[in-house]
């Protein structure tokens, strides 16, 4: 899927790169799983190359990833009983990791919202949770709008400073530039060392009852 999205954006018109990134960004509303990292993150690449503009993506960035999330939420709102009982819904998203989502909020609340968008591989189903918990929509979208003002710019930013460093004009600069980039990495391997040290760990994730999904009737 990556590469896929990298040869797409070579192939585009630099005035229709942000339209091409809040389309894909877009496509995730509608139960597309694209992971709005390996859509941001080369466009800031490319932004960096000057094949795009820099505000339009930032804005077609921050919007495609709002209104992907709304338009996912409303979909769970509304048809969330029709496709829950759907086989591509199940595969998509596992019951056990929605019942999981479902204790976080019944512990939380809206703070899970925050969360959702800085823990990897949790953004949708907390997203489907919320919806076919009812959660009133500006009780979802406040959160969603502030914290998309931080991720969105922060993984545009993250392609532009990794194409940046490929292409440093002093030994000096790549080596400051792959000193951050290190830091990160370790970062990084660090969180997931946590989180596969609590998966060993034997320790089951808490979830909510399987009662709440059978509410959920053909």
């Amino acid at each position: 899927m990556e590469e896929w999205i990298n040869q797409l954006f070579s192939m585009i018109d630099p005035t229709w790169g942000p339209w091409v990134v809040f389309g894909l960004l877009l496509l995730s509303g509608i139960g597309i799983p694209l992971g709005e990292d390996i859509i941001i993150i080369p466009a800031g690449m490319i932004v960096a190359h000057g094949q795009m503009p820099l505000v339009p993506t930032l804005l077609a960035a921050y919007f495609g990833v709002v209104c992907g999330d709304l338009l996912w939420f409303i979909v769970c709102s509304k048809f969330g009983t029709k496709i829950l009982h759907k086989k591509w819904f199940k595969r998509f998203i596992h019951p056990k990791r929605m019942l999981q989502a479902k204790y976080q909020f019944d512990k939380r609340g809206a703070w899970v919202i925050v969360l959702a968008r800085f823990i990897p591989a949790s953004r949708t189903t907390t997203i489907t949770v919320a919806g076919l918990m009812h959660m009133p929509f500006f009780k979802f979208a406040l959160p969603t709008l502030v914290c998309c003002l931080i991720t969105a710019p922060a993984q545009l930013f993250a392609g532009w400073w990794i194409a940046e460093s490929l292409q440093a004009k002093s030994s000096v600069e790549l080596i400051v530039r792959l000193l951050g980039l290190v830091m990160v990495v370790v970062a990084v391997v660090w969180a997931y060392r946590l989180w596969s040290s609590h998966r060993a760990s034997g320790k089951s994730v808490p979830r909510a009852r399987a009662s709440w999904l059978r509410r959920f009737k053909k």
